[in-house]
C-alpha cells in the first residue's frame, strides 16, 4: 500500500497545528506586552492623580488658612474699631455734653437777669437741646447696646429707627436668627455696621420709598441682603464679579435697559458702596451688588462664621 499521501497529510496538519500554536503564542505574548504597558500608563495616571489630590487637598487647605487669617485679622481690627468707637462716644457724652448743659444751665441764668433777651435767649436753648439729642443718637450708633442682647434685636431697632426717622417704609425679615442669638467673634458687629451704613447711604441718595432687609443664615456664615426701590446707581465705577477675602471687594451690577438716567447722586453712592465693598472685604466675605436706574438696588453681602 502507499501510505505516501497519509503522511503528507499528517505532516500538513501538524505544521498547520504547529502554526497556529505559535500564532496563539505571539497574540498572547502581544496582549501580555499591551497589559503590562496599560498597567504602567494606569500606574503614571495613578500617581499623578494621587500628586494632583495632594495638591488640591495642600491649595484647599492653605485657603481654608488664609480665610481664617483674614477672620482672624478683621475681629482684630473691629475689636480696634470698637474700642475707638467707645473712647469717641464716652468723649462726646463725658465732655461735650457736660458742656452743652452747662451752656443751657447758663442761658437759663441769663434770661432770668434779662428777661428782655429772654425769647432769643430760649431760641438759643432750644438748638443747644437739639444739638444734645443729635449727639446722643450719635452716641447711641457708636455704642449700639442692642448688640448686648443679639444681633437680631440690634437690627430690629436699627430698622425700626430707620423707618422712623427717615419716613421710609422698611420691612425686616431676620426670622433665621433666634431672638437672643449674639454671633461670635465680634462679626455682629461688623454686620450691624454694614447694615447701618446701607440704611444711610439709602436714606441720603436712593430716594427711595420701599426697603427690604432680610438676614439668612446658612452652614458656614450669614448673609444680608438689602434691596430698594430707588432711583439705581450709575456709573459706579466698579469692577465685574465678586471678591472674597480680598483687600477690596469689587460690586457685581447687572444693569438692564434703563428707563431714565440716574442723577448725580446716584454717582455720589457709589463712593458709599465702595467703602462697603472694602469693609466686606476686610471682613472675608462677598460683597455683590445689582442694580439698574431707576429701577433700585440689592446689595447682598455674606460674611463667614468661626
Amino acid at each position: 500500500m502507499n501510505y505516501a499521501p497519509q503522511v503528507i497529510q499528517i505532516d500538513l496538519i501538524v505544521s498547520g497545528v504547529c502554526a497556529l500554536a505559535w500564532l496563539a503564542l505571539l497574540l498572547l505574548w502581544r496582549q501580555q506586552r499591551q497589559r503590562g504597558a496599560f498597567a504602567r500608563v494606569e500606574a503614571r495616571l495613578q500617581a499623578s492623580l494621587s500628586h494632583e489630590r495632594g495638591n488640591r487637598a495642600l491649595a484647599e487647605q492653605a485657603l481654608t488658612d488664609t480665610r481664617r487669617q483674614v477672620c482672624h485679622l478683621s475681629k482684630s481690627q473691629q475689636s480696634l474699631r470698637d474700642a475707638e468707637r467707645r473712647r469717641i462716644a464716652r468723649d462726646l457724652h463725658d465732655d461735650l455734653g457736660q458742656q452743652l448743659l452747662a451752656m443751657s444751665f447758663e442761658l437759663g441764668a441769663l434770661a432770668a437777669q434779662h428777661p428782655e433777651l429772654k425769647e432769643a435767649l430760649h431760641k438759643v436753648d432750644e438748638r443747644i437741646a437739639a444739638t444734645l439729642r443729635s449727639m446722643r443718637s450719635i452716641v447711641r450708633d457708636l455704642q449700639p447696646e442692642g448688640l448686648r442682647d443679639g444681633l437680631r434685636g440690634a437690627v430690629e431697632q436699627q430698622v425700626a429707627q430707620f423707618s422712623r426717622l427717615s419716613g421710609i417704609a422698611c420691612q425686616l425679615d431676620a426670622e433665621a436668627i433666634a431672638a437672643d442669638a449674639a454671633i461670635d467673634g465680634g462679626m455682629d458687629q461688623v454686620i450691624y455696621r454694614i447694615l447701618q451704613e446701607s440704611l444711610s447711604n439709602i436714606a441720603r441718595h436712593a430716594k427711595a420709598s420701599q426697603v427690604s432687609v432680610g438676614i439668612s443664615r446658612a452652614e458656614d456664615g450669614l448673609s444680608l441682603t438689602v434691596r430698594d426701590n430707588g432711583i439705581g446707581i450709575g456709573g459706579l465705577g466698579l469692577d465685574g464679579g465678586h471678591a472674597a477675602g480680598s483687600a477690596r471687594a469689587p460690586a457685581r451690577v447687572a444693569a438692564p435697559p434703563t428707563p431714565r438716567a440716574a442723577p448725580p447722586a446716584a454717582g455720589r453712592r457709589g463712593h458709599g458702596l465702595r467703602g462697603m465693598a472694602e469693609r466686606v472685604a476686610e471682613a472675608g466675605g462677598r460683597f455683590d451688588v445689582a442694580s439698574a436706574p431707576g429701577m433700585g438696588t440689592a446689595l447682598t453681602m455674606s460674611f463667614p462664621l468661626p
